[in-house]
């Protein structure tokens, strides 16, 4: 039955943690900013209308590319009126870490051009607070995944340092090459082997 070999010595476990230290902390930052965003959806609705929008297109240069990435980002601005108050905002995605999908940044710039009116999430406790797009933000739910998955990737690597690489089958020891067959000495001792003696 095939077993695992240990390596001699102690195991070096360094890379595990180190990666378990990312993945630990992503995942409660995801988590906690993930938990954020979903209260946001509790959150009472007012008709804003869209004041301001301005998409913007960043381009990189690579040398080993010929043509340079292209990133897209949107900002937006939108006034509401709450008990009486008129208030401004700018919020789009709730706990996002000033981090935004390119290509939701060209969605949202075409769905929401100067004079839109739109329905926007406001905090009741503080109703200068408020956002465009409430839940969960894109980013806070990868970095919940990432983190998740580099603690995968820990687990799998202290089993890899514990374990060693290698194949995990049970060394055979194999019998001599000139080795003759197993015979019960009792019948053997009947047959003279090539010497001329008996064998015992």
């Amino acid at each position: 039955m095939a077993r695992a070999k240990k390596r001699p010595g102690k195991p070096d476990y360094r890379i595990a943690w180190f990666f378990l230290a990312i993945g630990i902390a992503g995942f409660v930052l995801g988590a906690f900013a993930t938990v954020n965003g979903a209260m946001t959806l509790r959150w009472p609705r007012a008709e804003a209308e869209v004041v301001s929008a301005d998409l913007k297109l960043y381009e990189t240069e690579r040398r080993d590319q010929r043509t340079p990435d292209r990133r897209h980002t949107f900002s937006v601005a939108f006034v509401y009126t709450v008990d009486g108050q008129r208030y401004l905002s700018h919020g789009i995605e709730p706990e996002d870490f000033g981090m935004q999908n390119s290509g939701d940044a060209v969605k949202l710039a075409n769905a929401h051009p100067i004079g839109t009116k739109v329905q926007v999430a406001y905090d009741p406790a503080n109703p200068q607070v408020s956002y465009l797009k409430p839940g969960p933000s894109s980013f806070s739910l990868m970095l919940f995944g990432v983190g998740a998955a580099f603690m995968l990737v820990a687990g799998l690597a202290r089993r890899m340092v514990r374990v060693g690489p290698g194949d995990d089958e049970d060394d055979v020891k194999s019998p001599p090459a000139n080795a003759g067959p197993n015979l019960d000495p009792a019948i053997a001792a009947q047959y003279p082997r090539r010497d001329g003696k008996a064998a015992s």
